[in-house]
């Protein structure tokens, strides 16, 4: 194949291609990056990505930079200085001695907002900034990033399956904004967070008089609103069985009424699904519509829990170490040992918990590098203390273990199923313990 053909090539694929050296420097971009980023490959040629990422400069972050440091494919989402948010997909190119030599990015243009000329660059930058960004080298998440890519060209219905925090919100805004609706309205309803007696007039709308208190003009509801664009019912098994089968009809027929309605309001949107439950079970039990789960279900995505992607924790605890340093003016680290340990964590609230950890201890810690010391957080491990031998030491840390059993299941017996001894060895411990605690 010749070199004008490759050019060609390059230059008219749909997606934006980005290609560094195993230094970070930027070899060249085609047109469609051009396009979508608003940058030139002159300006970007020549320049090395760690003098054109950080705040408010040419990116916010770098799919680049992480393939670099960890050495293998990352796929990331950041936003531009020109207001674009771009989702970026990293893969190492290796030489014979196991070196980088280029960096390939393929990038996908996420960019929903077109902001009037009455808000300013810099509030529309720090909105795009204040976004959650996807940020994975983990081969689970990569493949069910790719999935979601695939099906968001289609209108087929997405059901998204996850523990609470794994980011099924984020991964429904990214289908959306790949999706040929991306210039229509995204509307996320929380089944869950809406009383039973009102989720029926906020979803379908309702007329005038329909019921005492409501308005006299009647109401569109949230389905009207959502009209040519994605609907994200969250908590879907949160939905009462008598709007459940409401529900139904929209997926089949895509008509519905308003509350007190006589006439056919019409839907053309398409539907994104969330649950944290396992609605195969409800279904068992009753509790949930055979007939619209099976509507429901036609792209089923499982997002795997954090602790099945653990080599993802490194990252996002750098991500978000960055994200908080920015909004509180410091410039604060973890140890690498601190973060060994937070690998191994259980992290039953996922990304979410993680998130929440990371700006305590950027706010609470004293000092710019956080330690397990420092962090205080219960199941991790402070430094070796000094001046201890090793039966002290392991004293200490069987005293800590025990605190947290005691605080967590309060009675011995509970106590010593946790920790794999007899009920008289806990109940043994228990009573030193408190004996230490009173001497």
């Amino acid at each position: 194949m010749d070199k004008k053909l490759l050019e060609i090539i390059f230059d008219n694929l749909y997606n934006g291609i980005y290609v560094v050296d195993g230094k970070g420097v930027t070899i060249g971009v085609n047109k469609t990056f051009e396009e979508m980023s608003g940058f030139t490959n002159e300006e970007l040629v020549g320049r090395s990505l760690y003098d054109l990422v950080g705040k408010d400069n040419y990116f916010s972050g770098s799919a680049s930079l992480l393939v670099l440091e960890r050495k293998a494919p990352v796929t990331a989402t950041y936003s531009t200085s020109t207001k674009r948010k771009l989702l970026v997909k990293g893969r190492p190119i290796f030489n014979s001695k196991g070196d980088i030599d280029y960096v390939i990015n393929t990038i996908w243009d996420l960019t929903v907002v077109q902001y009037s000329r009455e808000i300013d660059a810099d509030t529309a930058r720090n909105q795009l900034l204040s976004e959650d960004d996807i940020i994975t080298c983990s081969n689970k998440m990569m493949e069910i990033i790719d999935l979601a890519l695939r099906v968001a060209i289609t209108d087929s219905t997405i059901l998204l399956n996850g523990e609470s925090g794994v980011g099924k919100s984020l991964l429904a805004r990214t289908i959306h904004r790949s999706s040929e609706r991306k210039a229509k309205p995204l509307v996320q309803i929380n089944c869950a967070a809406i009383p039973e007696n009102l989720l029926e007039s906020e979803l379908f709308g309702y007329e005038a008089g329909a019921f005492t208190g409501a308005d006299h003009k009647g109401k569109a509801g949230l389905l009207e609103m959502a009209e040519g664009g994605t609907v994200f019912l969250d908590e879907i098994s949160e939905l009462p069985l008598h709007l459940q089968a409401k529900l139904l009809g929209v997926i089949q027929d895509k008509t519905f009424f308003r509350v007190g309605g006589r006439t056919i309001q019409h839907a053309d949107i398409r539907l994104i699904a969330a649950t944290n439950k396992d609605l195969v079970e409800l279904v068992s039990h009753g509790l949930f519509r055979e007939d619209l789960y099976y509507r429901l279900n036609v792209v089923p995505i499982t997002i795997p829990a954090l602790r099945e992607r653990r080599e993802d924790i490194p990252t996002l605890i750098h991500h978000f170490a960055e994200k908080y340093n920015r909004k509180y003016n410091s410039y604060k680290r973890f140890s690498q040992s601190l973060i060994n340990q937070l690998v191994g964590m259980a992290w039953k609230g996922n990304i979410r918990e993680l998130e929440n950890l990371v700006e305590r201890c950027i706010v609470t810690c004293v000092g710019d590098l956080i330690t397990p010391d420092k962090a205080r957080i219960p199941g991790i491990s402070p430094a070796l203390p000094s001046g201890l031998g090793l039966k002290d030491m392991l004293a200490e840390r069987e005293r800590d273990i025990l605190l947290q059993a005691r605080e967590q299941y309060q009675t011995s017996r509970r106590v010593a199923a946790a920790l794999g001894i007899s009920q008289a060895s806990a109940a043994r411990k228990l009573k030193q313990l408190n004996k230490r605690k009173h001497s």
